[in-house]
């Protein structure tokens, strides 16, 4: 059974911001991790963020330097935000998007 996901507010802005083709990868990427959230795909990497038990890094093969964190709560996706490389891991740290 697949996963249903879940985009923070401020994620909901990030990825309408993002060109076409990036939103187009990362909705395909999206539409795989509800089904393996903790496995990489084709076209996508993702990592469990060091320093952040739970947390999890997505990134696409064709777009390297574009970012999106999660995590997994029982059935549901949270996506917490998008963006590129450039100031990703600065975001990590911004309390209010990790609230659980």
């Amino acid at each position: 059974m697949p996963l249903r996901y879940v985009p923070h507010a401020k994620a909901k802005e990030e990825f309408a911001r993002l060109p076409p083709g990036i939103r187009e990868e990362l909705l395909y990427a999206i539409r795989g991790l509800m089904y393996q959230p903790h496995r990489s795909g084709p076209g996508y990497w993702v990592k469990e963020l060091s320093g952040h038990p739970g947390l999890w890094r997505l990134r696409l093969t064709s777009f390297r330097r574009v970012r999106m964190y999660y995590s997994v709560e029982g059935t549901t996706l949270m996506i917490y935000g998008f963006g590129p490389r450039e100031g990703f891991y600065a975001r990590l740290r911004q309390t209010d998007r990790l609230h659980r």
